[in-house]
């Protein structure tokens, strides 16, 4: 997971071409990944996934505001 979140942050772009795709891998890790419940899971990594996803949400709304 922690691999996964610096290929994001260190690949903007192509993160920034493939929201969705990069939306619907996280939410699904959050949701499948017992490391990422945030009763069981590691603390800091469920809060750095959380955080991802929410740059992630944050452009696609971002990108839904400008197609207006």
């Amino acid at each position: 997971m922690r691999a996964l979140l610096d290929l994001m942050r260190e690949n903007g772009t192509a993160v920034r071409d493939n929201l969705t795709h990069c939306r619907q891998l996280l939410q699904g890790a959050t949701s499948c990944l017992k490391i990422l419940d945030p009763e069981l899971g590691e603390e800091e990594l469920v809060k750095s996934v959380a955080a991802e996803l929410a740059k992630v949400m944050a452009c696609i709304a971002k990108n839904s505001q400008r197609q207006q």
